[in-house]
């Protein structure tokens, strides 16, 4: 069973393999700031600092949406709502104080190719 270690407050929790991190961290009680769950907006981006090749793969919607909040697409930020835990990692929440998920949002639904 994979374990889920969740910064700055060192809290981690055991999970079923192929959970999503923000399910894993609402059960776990860890508080994680979002809002639509559906991949649309970017307010659960977290910072991975341990174990990114035990995550799920990006798909290309979780790429697109954080290329354009200008965020990483190199597995260092993922979106919580995404990401599937399929091994141990840490995850980094401080990360949610240090940007801005309303930036570019003017510009989702401009581009739905």
């Amino acid at each position: 069973m994979p374990r889920i270690e969740f910064r700055p407050d060192k809290l981690s929790a055991d999970v079923d393999e192929k959970t999503k991190i923000l399910l894993s961290a609402r059960k776990a009680g860890v508080s994680i700031r979002f809002a639509c769950a559906s991949c649309r907006c970017g307010t659960c981006a977290i910072r991975v600092i341990d174990g990114a090749a035990n995550l799920s793969p990006m798909k290309a919607d979780e790429s697109k949406l954080l290329g354009r909040l200008t965020l990483p697409t190199d597995g260092t930020i993922r979106l919580s709502c995404q990401t599937r835990i399929m091994g141990d990692c840490t995850v980094d929440l401080t990360f949610q104080n240090e940007y801005d998920s309303d930036i570019g949002m003017e510009n989702l639904d401009d581009d739905d190719d």
